[in-house]
């Protein structure tokens, strides 16, 4: 059974990634809203890795969230995000865990 444990932040290596790069990720949440007409909120997905310097970014719409969780784990992900902010789902390959940010 999977364990739920709750951290203050991220590994040191994503919180850098998205600090350095926060622009460039607002941009893609932004595209990925104005290419999904009616939709309000997305998740940027993060698949990464630090043993192999990978991290994939991706905007992630309901459906393709649904491909990964159940369709009312990502209604519920997305109710609960705070006004004016965007939510991170990390998936951290090496540590076989994800991390949910919201920035």
């Amino acid at each position: 059974m999977s364990q739920i444990q709750n951290v203050d932040s991220a590994p040191d290596y994503i919180m850098k990634f998205i600090h350095s790069n926060m622009d460039d990720l607002c941009k893609i949440y932004d595209e990925g809203l104005s290419n999904n007409p009616g939709l309000k909120k997305g998740i940027m997905f993060f698949q990464c890795s630090e043993k192999e310097n990978k991290m994939d970014v991706q905007f992630m719409n309901d459906e393709m969230m649904c491909e990964i969780l159940e369709k009312e784990s990502v209604m519920n992900l997305k109710n609960n995000i705070e006004e004016n902010k965007k939510l991170f789902f990390i998936q951290d390959i090496d540590r076989n865990c994800v991390f949910l940010i919201q920035m």
